[in-house]
């Protein structure tokens, strides 16, 4: 089967319908946080955005096999907001259960900081910190699973220590993990798990906040889906379940939406059980095209272009925003990425941020937050450089 054709026929994941407008990120990607020791050229795939027809939802289609992309390496650790902590202990409080009778899971290590906020918070002691997450290539299929049916090792392990707890609840965290499910099964196995006894708390990006502020840095290849708050809403009401979501902003981080999962709150009676949610008009690949003749205009015939952070942002840029024939430099001065090589293409190394010559550029891309560009700027200044400076966006930041 063509393969364009074939992931033309993925059904969305909000609505199941299999008509969707698509752009192309590139033929050829690796994930974005593929950083390694060498040169050497990282496995790469076809990667597009798609926009589904009848309920808007965006997501990123690939050949790319991974059930559950998150970093392809150990040492790569993204930071998530915390400031939401006190609602979501507030919410689950108001389940009236016996916290002392009470355990919590871990998915990831990226609910480590909410597990340990929520164990002093609720009183409770058994709190168990494991990272099932991994990495990438954990969330392979391999030949075995595939004929047998049986859930990938990482899952299976994850469910096995749920159910070994011999507390009366259980409090399971999966942070971000609605941004990288990439199969609809594991996403379904994963939320039906929930029950009178069994309460999962998520969270993810506000993508109908971010849609609205007009940035599209929440883009890169190892987040599968965006997920507005509709489209969560439904998706949960379909598989019978009580759910309560709020949204939380703060200048620090990245909108955020929040919920929690669990048969002991109310049915919500405002949510239709339709075959399709209302549908939400964001179309991201269009918002793509916009951005991409955007930098064109901003870059000119003798540009000179240096990319301040080398996270997902900056790499991102690089791969499928930039036009391929963009003169840029990659800068980080993180001690995790020295001596790496970013997955872009050439392959390129990384150069620091704060004792680097910036004089003879035309411009630099800050891919960092606001708070971190606003203490880099004014060095930048400092140091005599003249030309512009710009956001993901393309905007300018002074």
């Amino acid at each position: 089967m063509d393969q364009k054709f074939e992931l033309a026929m993925r059904p969305c994941f909000v609505c199941n319908s299999v008509e969707s407008d698509a752009v192309l990120l590139d033929e050829f990607l690796a994930d974005a946080s593929d950083f390694r020791n060498s040169k050497e050229i990282s496995t790469k795939f076809y990667y597009e955005i798609a926009t589904c027809r009848s309920c808007g939802h965006n997501s990123i289609r690939t050949d790319n096999p991974c059930l559950l992309p998150t970093r392809k390496h150990d040492f790569v650790k993204y930071g998530e907001p915390t400031e939401h902590y006190p609602l979501i202990s507030k919410v689950l409080k108001s389940l009236n259960i016996n916290f002392n009778d009470t355990s919590i899971h871990t998915f990831s290590y990226k609910d480590f900081n909410l597990a340990n906020f929520l164990s002093a918070q609720l009183n409770v002691s058994d709190v168990n910190l494991n990272n099932w997450l991994g990495c990438s290539d954990d969330w392979l299929p391999n030949t075995s699973t595939q004929i047998s049916g049986d859930d990938p090792n990482p899952l299976r392990d994850f469910f096995a220590e749920i159910n070994k707890s011999k507390k009366s609840h259980k409090i399971i965290l999966i942070t971000r993990f609605f941004d990288h499910v990439a199969s609809q099964e594991l996403l379904k196995k994963m939320i039906g798990i929930a029950s009178a006894t069994v309460h999962i708390v998520f969270d993810l990006n506000d993508y109908d906040e971010l849609f609205t502020r007009g940035t599209l840095e929440f883009i890169w290849n190892e987040r599968r889906n965006f997920f507005h708050k509709i489209h969560i809403e439904h998706m949960l009401t379909r598989e019978d379940q009580r759910f309560s979501i709020f949204t939380y902003e703060s200048p620090k981080v990245s909108p955020t939406l929040t919920g929690l999962i669990s048969h002991l709150l109310p049915k919500r009676e405002d949510v239709l059980n339709e075959k399709a949610p209302e549908k939400i008009n964001h179309n991201l690949g269009n918002r793509l095209i916009a951005l991409r003749n955007r930098w064109q205009e901003n870059l000119t015939d003798n540009h000179k272009l240096g990319i301040i952070g080398a996270s997902h942002k900056g790499v991102s840029l690089a791969q499928f925003i930039l036009d391929p024939q963009t003169t840029y430099s990659l800068h980080d001065d993180k001690e995790v990425l020295r001596g790496k090589v970013a997955p872009v293409l050439p392959p390129l190394g990384f150069h620091s941020v704060s004792d680097f010559d910036f004089s003879d550029y035309t411009h630099i891309a800050i891919t960092t937050t606001l708070a971190i560009a606003a203490k880099i700027i004014p060095k930048l200044r400092a140091s005599g450089y003249t030309g512009e400076i710009l956001d993901f966006d393309g905007k300018r930041l002074d």
